[in-house]
């Protein structure tokens, strides 16, 4: 960060006495011979003073001994961070300032009264935090040489999660809803439903990395992986899911392929009671050729009225019919399918096509309320101890 770092200190031995002079501007060069508190970060990994086009310092004396000293600074400081609460989590990060090598016998620092100890700029903004409440505070520690005084700012600095939602929540929501698009899949179906199982956690694996590369690689789990994790698992059950559906609902004949349950029990019924009476099989064979002599009456209406007057008319109402799902259409399509033809739908399918989203939903219900609505978001210790 970069800051305008103002002291401001008492050496009698610069008093001086001008006829309308009270105070007067030192050059740089001035700095190099007088006595300064040599003060400097104490977690600071580096610092650096601006000197372009000059060095951005000066200095200014007072007639009563009274020194003013300002510099322009960038600082790179350490800020311990929890991440178990990423990326709804918050910070507090602390910068401390003393002397180097004077202890309190020496110097004694103190924020200054009568104006605010810091000063944030209005303009300024972070991509991922939010600046919060800012604290002060004088603390004294012990080191080898003594007791020091410590200059104490803690800057409270709340994650934005806006472009975690955007770039991490939502996608991971949409392709976990595209998983159970399976449960409406024939079963039968059993390349589309594998593919589309496959892709979606493959999908969802190749983001988990990509969100985890800007991480540090600590040793516990953050929200962020227990919202992956919790999709993961989804993707993996709707994928197992449908492997129970094959297993308990199928059967492998010793002929071989693959039978239905309701197939299997409709052929040992047949086997029990013998092949069906001439009467029935004739009377079905009547029914067929009758469906079949409909058919080509209504072909024939069709062909002799004009087409677009048949497109007009039909086709947009039995497209709608389609689209919102009308029982009543949907039960005259069914009644005139072949009966040998039917898609035929699993219990698993089913009941998996409601429990997912619900449980899902509870599961996220409960995952936002503990990580936004949890108050306990315990900081490190940010008390610095002087080595």
């Amino acid at each position: 960060m970069q800051v305008y770092f103002r002291q401001r200190w008492q050496d009698d031995r610069l008093q001086f006495y001008l006829p309308n002079v009270t105070q007067f501007t030192l050059s740089n060069r001035f700095m190099n011979h007088i006595w300064k508190p040599t003060t400097y970060f104490l977690n600071g990994r580096r610092s650096k003073l601006h000197n372009i086009t000059v060095p951005n310092q000066f200095l200014r004396l007072h007639s009563n001994g009274n020194i003013y000293m300002s510099k322009r600074l960038t600082v790179h400081a350490r800020c311990p961070m929890r991440l178990s609460r990423y990326p709804m989590d918050s910070a507090l990060c602390p910068l401390y300032v003393g002397s180097f090598g004077y202890t309190t016998k020496d110097i004694v620092y103190r924020w200054l009264k009568d104006a605010p100890a810091v000063d944030v700029d209005s303009g300024v903004m972070l991509s991922q935090f939010e600046i919060g409440e800012i604290e002060v505070k004088n603390i004294t520690r012990m080191n080898r040489l003594g007791e020091i005084s410590i200059l104490s700012v803690y800057i409270h600095l709340n994650r934005a999660v806006g472009y975690f939602l955007l770039q991490t929540y939502v996608p991971s929501y949409l392709i976990v809803c595209l998983s159970w698009v399976s449960f409406w899949i024939n079963r039968d179906a059993a390349p589309a439903r594998v593919l589309l199982g496959a892709t979606t956690i493959l999908s969802l694996a190749a983001m988990g990395i990509t969100i985890r590369e800007g991480l540090p690689r600590v040793p516990y789990a953050t929200a962020l992986d227990v919202f992956h994790n919790l999709c993961m698992v989804y993707l993996m059950a709707a994928l197992i899911e449908y492997a129970a559906v094959n297993y308990f609902t199928k059967l492998m004949p010793k002929e071989g392929g693959l039978e239905d349950d309701e197939d299997e029990e409709e052929e040992k019924a047949e086997e029990v009671s013998g092949p069906p009476p001439l009467k029935v099989v004739l009377a079905d064979q009547e029914k067929e050729r009758e469906r079949e002599t409909l058919l080509e009456d209504k072909s024939e209406v069709i062909d002799a009225e004009d087409p677009s007057i048949s497109y007009t008319q039909d086709c947009p109402r039995l497209f709608w019919r389609c689209f919102i799902g009308n029982f009543e259409y949907r039960l005259k399509r069914v009644m005139a399918a072949d009966p040998e033809a039917g898609n035929s739908v699993s219990n698993i399918d089913m009941v998996s096509r409601y429990a997912f989203p619900l449980t899902f939903i509870i599961i996220n219900m409960l995952y936002w309320f503990l990580y936004l609505y949890n108050d306990s978001d315990d900081f490190f210790d940010t008390e610095y101890i002087v080595a």
